[in-house]
């Protein structure tokens, strides 16, 4: 409310017929003028001075510093230290604002142009109490505020001082915010005010929002950095000062420790956008390790839970429950679609929860084709790779690089969409990806919740395919053909599936059977499977795949990339020879049994507990294959 600039209270007619009759009728007694000046003689004969008198309905003050002469345009303060005010014919003022100039204006601790008084029926000015807090005075409909001496208090106020506090840092500590000295009003609800931030070195536009008592939200906790209030159905943040806070903003204590879990962050949007307690999906730039930018306050250059996702520009999707609590680290059904969220420790050799630097993109919305590790409650315990390459799927089905220890640790694969802004959620099913312009076919579990829906399977689908981590196990189109070793199908969560080197096994296992009938020397491996080499094999856990990974479950001379052959009778892989003709020359016919013979001279068994070349176990504990041997099966 901008006030009347001056109060001139003008004496009415009657009042200056009573002082002029008064004068009239006590000559001795009473008003007098005096050179257009107006004086008040006792009965004795004396000026009366350091008094009201009246006359007629009005009251006028007979000013002691002035020699007795009637008092004009000025603050009054009588013995009593009550304060008045008399307008330009001397009348007291009542039921009114008054501004009078502000003498210590020069002054960064008073500033106004004009300091406000106001006025009650009897005349006194409002005043605080003595050693009391701040009260305040409705008056037309708003409240306001007065210091010891009457003044209108204005900015920011202190509960327990009712007086300016005009210091740059005074704000933080203020209960009350008054606005400018032209207004004085007690501010509810909102306020966007200009103060000094230390920490910035500059004046900030900040937000806050006051109770309809006019006290400053703020958080007065000890055990959070933030209080939370839900103010018109959506909740608003304020730090200790009562500052709304913005944007990422640390829930805890700003340590290291704190800063890197991302349980200690909530995100609060933008102040032009309402910096509302965020919850549900939203899409944002990571929080960076200065504050910069994207952080509420400079957190003294902490890392953050971001790891490397604090030092770029790139915006990630993040999800936060009713409680603004983000999902991170685990595999989350929302509305009826499941979405992975990376742990905090990304970096698989220090695993989830361990000390130890962070490889990035924790709690951000996982894309792509991943390699998970997830445990039975649908925890992701760690974070192998997200939006994997080709060169990475190549190295995580072999064992190799940084996917060293993969099967051990449980891994498997995992496909949540290689959009992110049209559809991050999970994949199930038979699914086709493209990496580096190549498409690979994956089978993805339909069932198990959060702990095993979208899991990669591994083993043999259908007595038709091999599938490792989700991928279909097929040769390369040079290759041809590729030996697969799986014990198991699909549905067992302890199948092994392995892929074999063929040129590991020629160096390995190969010996001279002997010459076919054009004196060509045949190159023996020996029977692939179970059992003992004989006829009677009927069962083998090495299976022979083609360009489209379909098992060959009968195939006479198949002929890879590099001119050697396999043989297979009834599923059973029986022979790895670099000559096609595999009759001995004593029979006319090309036949398997025609060397049967040959195949129980050798020693290179596969998967025969007879020989120490190849003894198949399986250790269930730390599911890892014992055999094939290590030059065998690459690992």
């Amino acid at each position: 409310m901008r006030k009347q600039t001056k109060v001139v209270a003008v004496a009415s007619a009657a009042a200056l017929l009573a002082i002029g009759g008064a004068m009239t009728s006590f000559a001795a007694q009473g008003w007098v003028e005096e050179d257009g000046t107006w004086y008040y003689y006792d009965k004795d004969g004396n000026k009366v001075e350091n008094e009201w008198k009246k006359s007629g309905d009005n009251w006028f003050w007979l000013d002691g510093e002035e020699g007795g002469a009637m008092a004009t345009d000025k603050i009054v303060v009588d013995d009593k230290d009550n304060t008045y005010y008399v307008d330009g014919n001397g009348v007291m003022v009542t039921n009114t604002w008054v501004k009078v100039v502000n003498e210590d204006q020069d002054d960064d601790d008073d500033p106004a142009e004009y300091r406000y008084y106001y006025m009650q029926s009897s005349g006194k000015a409002y005043k605080a109490n003595n050693n009391s807090n701040v009260q305040f005075k409705t008056i037309d409909g708003k409240r306001y505020a007065f210091d010891e001496d009457g003044k209108m208090l204005y900015g920011w106020v202190k509960k327990s001082e009712p007086n300016l506090a005009t210091d740059d840092e005074d704000w933080k500590d203020c209960t009350y915010y008054l606005g400018s000295w032209e207004d004085g009003s007690m501010k509810t609800g909102w306020q966007r005010i200009t103060v000094w931030d230390e920490d910035k070195e500059d004046d900030m536009d900040y937000w806050f929002n006051f109770k309809s008592n006019g006290e400053k939200r703020y958080n007065n906790t000890s055990s959070s950095s933030v209080y939370t209030k839900k103010i018109n159905g959506k909740t608003y943040g304020f730090d200790e000062r009562g500052v709304m806070v913005y944007e990422w903003t640390m829930a805890s204590s700003g340590n290291v420790a704190s800063a890197t879990s991302v349980s200690n962050w909530l995100y609060f949007s933008s102040p032009e956008d309402g910096a509302r307690y965020t919850k549900g999906w939203f899409k944002v730039v990571a929080p960076d390790n200065d504050g910069d930018d994207n952080t509420f306050k400079d957190y003294n250059n902490n890392p953050t839970f971001a790891g490397t996702d604090a030092n770029d520009e790139n915006e990630r999707w993040y999800y936060a429950d009713g409680d603004g609590q983000l999902y991170e680290g685990q595999i989350k059904k929302i509305k009826g679609k499941y979405y992975g969220f990376a742990p905090e420790a990304n970096d698989h050799s220090v695993g989830k929860n361990k000390a130890g630097s962070k490889t990035g993109k924790a709690g951000s919305m996982l894309t792509g084709l991943c390699a998970l590790t997830v445990d039975n409650k649908g925890e992701i315990t760690t974070l192998w790779a997200r939006d994997m390459d080709s060169d990475d799927l190549d190295d995580c089905i072999n064992g190799e690089g940084d996917f060293a220890g993969f099967w051990a640790d449980g891994g498997s694969l995992y496909y949540f969409g290689s959009n992110e802004d049209a559809d991050g959620a999970m994949k199930t099913g038979n699914v086709t990806i493209n990496l580096d312009g190549d498409s690979y076919q994956f089978q993805f579990s339909k069932s198990g919740g959060s702990e095993g829906k979208g899991k990669g399977l591994t083993g043999i689908d259908d007595n038709k395919y091999i599938y490792k981590y989700g991928l279909k196990l097929k040769a390369d189109s040079d290759d041809k053909y590729m030996i697969v070793y799986a014990n198991g199908d699909t549905a067992s969560a302890s199948t092994l599936v392995e892929k074999i080197s063929s040129q590991d096994l020629r160096n390995a296992y190969s010996d001279d059977a002997g010459v076919n009938k054009d004196g060509n020397m045949v190159h023996y491996v020996g029977t692939i499977g179970a059992g003992l080499v004989n006829k009677s094999v009927s069962k083998s856990d090495y299976y022979l795949v083609n360009t489209s990974g379909t098992i060959v479950k009968n195939k006479t001379a198949a002929k890879d990339g590099d001119d050697w052959y396999f043989y297979v009778d009834n599923k059973v892989i029986k022979m790895y020879t670099s000559e096609k003709d595999l009759n001995d020359g004593t029979s006319a016919t090309t036949k398997l049994d025609d060397l049967n013979n040959n195949w129980n001279k050798t020693t290179a068994v596969i998967n025969a507990t007879t020989t120490s070349k190849a003894n198949v176990a399986y250790d269930t504990t730390n599911r890892v294959s014992l055999a094939p041997s290590s030059d065998l099966i690459k690992k």
